[in-house]
């Protein structure tokens, strides 16, 4: 019954993503190692699963698929202008929105060969230097656009953004997996309706083509609401669950700040004023870090610490958030693998249970993602489930 469910969860997050591996004839030469430290490191990720990241060569977690190296570098860049890249907060000089952080993947080329595209910078055929590029990974930019609650589509290629302009009015834009709006005449093929207190409204594409709109009863806040979404006609109907603590707003008038930029007038430097959900600060993927403790006794304290928080925030509604606590514990769990050998019984059943929490924390990342509270809910039980088997093996051998 686990294994359905992994496969549930890989299925939820498999997406089409070729390895770009560059042509190397003529032979690339040499060049002199960079500085150390100068160069993101070389990490591992799934060919099919880009999300999975991992420090040290493996198999995916959600597919079994060998992982292969990458260079990866967070950057900050315009959500409407990729050109644009800086390595720290600001403006874009185009269009004047703030920039916001993305992930992107770092290789080297050299010119007038595109062909060529390696992970490890070297001198070109003719003995040039070769240049850094950066590239958009697919689900590299998970930042909203508008203020509101940014999810992926199950189908692994579509992205939504829900948001609550007033208490009156529910509105969702969809985006491709690269964070790009979806052209109006595509967006006028979706099909969707919104339910929150027990109704169910059409949600209508607006005459501008760039979003759906449901109108709705003056709702209290907080509010919870249901999207469900055929977004293309030979797709199955997608559920996205929402919660909202306040209206949602658009980040920094950005249309105040664009018309200051046409101006030639310089926009204040403003880092992203994201929120998940309304009112929530977005997570920082910096946050999954966590420190092991040098105890057991420690570790599983913060272990049970973990597993409350990703309750908390299922019963919150903050699915997006639901990753940072989930990750830690499963760091916290690897730390014990270590430690198997002190237990005097059931070293067997601690070693599964320590497997369940690390597959039952990628599952909640992905039912996060693509906003489903249903899921997650299901998640989290296999989670719980582990992590108290992992307590009591480990705090009864002490």
């Amino acid at each position: 019954m686990r294994s359905a469910t992994i496969l549930s969860a890989a299925g939820i997050l498999a997406i089409a993503f070729a390895v770009c591996v560059g042509a190397q004839s003529p032979p690339l030469r040499s060049a002199a190692p960079p500085a150390v430290g100068s160069l993101p490191p070389v990490l591992q990720t799934c060919p099919m699963h880009p999300d999975v990241v991992e420090d040290k060569p493996g198999t995916c977690p959600l597919c079994r698929m060998a992982l292969v190296p990458v260079r990866l570098e967070s950057v900050w860049s315009c959500p409407l202008h990729a050109a644009v890249t800086r390595s720290a907060a600001g403006t874009c000089p185009i269009c004047g929105r703030d920039l916001v952080q993305m992930t992107m993947a770092l290789t080297w080329t050299c010119k007038g060969r595109p062909d060529i595209d390696v992970i490890e910078p070297a001198r070109c055929p003719d003995g040039s230097t070769m240049i850094a590029k950066r590239t958009l990974r697919p689900h590299g930019n998970h930042n909203p656009q508008h203020g509101g609650q940014f999810f992926m589509a199950p189908d692994n290629t579509h992205h939504l953004e829900g948001t609550l302009p007033s208490t009156r009015l529910f509105r969702v834009y969809l985006y491709d997996d690269y964070a790009r709006p979806l052209p109006p005449a595509r967006l006028k093929t979706v099909r969707g309706r919104l339910e929150i207190g027990g109704r169910s409204i059409p949600l209508a594409a607006s005459s501008a083509g760039s979003y759906l709109d449901a109108r709705i009863d003056n709702v209290a806040l907080p509010a919870r609401m249901t999207a469900k979404l055929q977004i293309k006609p030979d797709a199955p109907e997608y559920r996205f669950d929402f919660a909202f603590s306040a209206v949602t707003r658009e980040p920094n008038a950005t249309i105040a700040r664009a018309a200051a930029a046409a101006r030639g007038a310089a926009a204040k430097p403003a880092g992203t004023l994201s929120t998940t959900p309304a009112g929530e600060a977005s997570p920082d993927p910096a946050a999954i870090e966590v420190a092991i403790p040098s105890t057991v006794s420690e570790i599983l304290t913060q272990l049970r610490t973990r597993d409350r928080e990703v309750r908390d925030l299922i019963d919150r509604g903050n699915l997006a958030a639901i990753f940072v606590p989930a990750f830690q514990a499963r760091d916290l769990a690897i730390a014990l693998e270590a430690r198997l050998d002190t237990l005097t019984s059931g070293r067997d059943g601690a070693s599964a249970a320590i497997l369940g929490l690390v597959r039952a924390a990628w599952m909640l990342d992905a039912s996060g993602d693509v906003g489903n509270r249903e899921q997650a809910t299901a998640a989290y039980g296999v989670f719980h489930q582990a992590a108290t088997a992992i307590d009591a093996a480990f705090a009864g051998s002490r």
